[in-house]
């Protein structure tokens, strides 16, 4: 009974990118405990080191049976490790440090829109009226959020340096999603935990380094707690799911679902941290949602 629900699940693209954008949202709660608890690159890098140590518990024989399949791929799984994982997370703590959150969350919103442009471009998925119009709306929902509901707001942004390493996390999550198209005829599972290791040893020059600025803060039991979290929850379960979901659904869908993440971020941390739920929140789950609807149901994206 269980083993067909779960092949069920397994099956079902908007469950599992829900859930995939479920718990990326919760490490938005992680991160923000976290903070003074355990360095930023040091848990950026080490949670690879949990999520693959825990894989290899379950995926050891798959891994090692597939090695000769692997091994055909190892320049694709390398720069799916270091361009789509590690340097990724890299330029995005980076971003924190160095630009406003506002600003952070306004240009995440990009992300979504860098995906469904290269499915386009790259692989030419199709895209009607609707669906842009869809797009849109989501778009303007992850603003509404970002921006506290005064998108007018926007007239005063100002680019910084920060704001340049997160639109280049942007376009590299944008080529990780699509270039998933193509990824070797092996499990999900067992990819992930390949990419996961490759992610895992190249973190550690960004490990060295902060801990060589001095700017290293070594976690207590707390910090261990959040990189325990971290690797398991946001980094584990949801990349693999991900990975599952971006074959099902196709690089387009997932990044229209992307921009579930800075809105079931915001319900978290009312329901968790006892934030206040501001009218902005609603019109932000409105336009949300509406615009995942509204491209899912008239779009007529293709994979």
């Amino acid at each position: 009974m269980l083993s067909r629900v779960f092949a069920r699940a397994w099956s079902t693209p908007w469950l599992l990118l829900f859930l995939t954008m479920l718990f990326w949202s919760s490490n938005v709660i992680a991160a923000r405990v976290a903070v003074g608890e355990i360095s930023p690159m040091l848990l950026g890098g080490a949670r690879w080191f949990v999520a693959f140590g825990a894989m290899l518990l379950f995926v050891r024989r798959d891994l090692v049976r597939e090695l000769p399949r692997l091994a055909k791929h190892r320049a694709y799984l390398l720069a799916m490790g270091v361009f789509g994982f590690t340097l990724y997370s890299g330029l995005f703590y980076a971003a924190g440090a160095n630009t406003s959150g506002v600003n952070l969350s306004i240009l995440l919103s990009a992300s979504p829109v860098f995906t469904i442009l290269g499915a386009w471009l790259v692989l030419r998925s199709r895209f009607g009226p609707w669906g842009l119009l869809g797009v849109g709306l989501t778009f303007v929902g992850a603003l509404a959020l970002a921006t506290h509901g005064e998108i007018a707001s926007l007239q005063n942004f100002r680019f910084n340096l920060g704001d340049v390493y997160i639109l280049c996390a942007c376009l590299l999550h944008a080529g990780y999603t699509i270039a998933l198209r193509n990824r070797p005829p092996v499990p999900a599972l067992v990819f992930f935990t390949v990419l996961a290791i490759v992610a895992a040893f190249t973190s550690l020059p960004l490990i060295a380094a902060e801990i060589w600025s001095g700017a290293v803060v070594w976690p207590g039991p707390l910090g261990i707690a959040m990189l325990v979290y971290a690797g398991v929850v946001p980094t584990l379960l949801a990349q693999a799911i991900y990975i599952r979901s971006v074959e099902l659904a196709g690089p387009h869908r997932a990044g229209l679902a992307y921009n579930l993440v800075p809105l079931l971020g915001a319900l978290m941390s009312v329901t968790l941290l006892g934030e206040s739920f501001a009218p902005y929140h609603g019109v932000a789950l409105v336009l949300i949602l509406g615009g995942i609807w509204i491209a899912e149901r008239w779009g007529k994206g293709g994979k």
